[in-house]
């Protein structure tokens, strides 16, 4: 339906609409616009091939007053992260569950789709205690159900040294229900000790 503008005519001419004509084409104009907007709203719903995104930062206080210890070619040291830091964070408009569980100290992507991918990024300081040490971490994916492990960071200091800040960053998506289903969780490796502080994570899930 084409807009059906109101005559109003010329100041006291009467040449006018009626009040009768005129509210007529008011609610005409009015059902044509409410019309579009369900239509609009319904075809936005229906759309497919969009995603959104939600993020959320950990921020752990508890390696700060005591480190975690790795020995010299341990293959059991995982970082942990209360994610009661002042630092913590979220921006999770749809209320979505958090990835990472304090209480068992892993992710759990068991609420997310085939699909979904998650970026992450980690912050961590190390203090190492031989020249040449070598420092990997990874990421143990599939945890009780399909385990595999992913180099995220591989890392090599000539020196003894203390405070050295490390930031690792990368992206896996849920393209198996191995990956979605079990747990996961960090490993440092390396063939000489080391004490670990973690400062926290960062990661952004992109829903399909």
């Amino acid at each position: 339906m084409a807009r059906q503008p109101i005559t109003v005519g010329t100041a006291d001419s009467k040449t006018g609409d009626t009040l009768h004509s005129a509210f007529t084409k008011v609610n005409a104009n009015e059902t044509e616009l409410y019309d579009d907007v369900a239509t609009n709203t319904a075809a936005i719903a229906s759309m497919q091939g969009f995603t959104k995104t939600y993020w959320f930062d950990d921020n752990d206080t508890a390696t700060a007053t005591t480190p975690i210890s790795h020995s010299g070619g341990a293959t059991g040291t995982y970082l942990t992260n209360n994610g009661i830091g002042s630092y913590s964070n979220a921006y999770n408009p749809d209320s979505k569950d958090r990835l990472w569980d304090a209480s068992n100290n892993n992710f759990d992507f068991s609420s997310l789709k085939i699909g979904d991918t998650i970026e992450f990024r980690g912050d961590i300081t190390i203090d190492t205690v031989s020249a040449n040490q070598e420092i990997e971490i990874l990421m143990s994916l599939g945890e009780g159900v399909g385990p595999y492990e992913l180099s995220v960071l591989r890392g090599q200091y000539r020196y003894v040294s203390s405070g050295n800040k490390i930031t690792f960053m990368f992206r896996i998506y849920m393209g198996d229900n191995a990956t979605r289903t079990g747990t996961a969780r960090f490993r440092f490796a390396s063939d000489d000790s080391a004490s670990i502080v973690v400062n926290g994570w960062f990661y952004q899930i992109a829903e399909v």
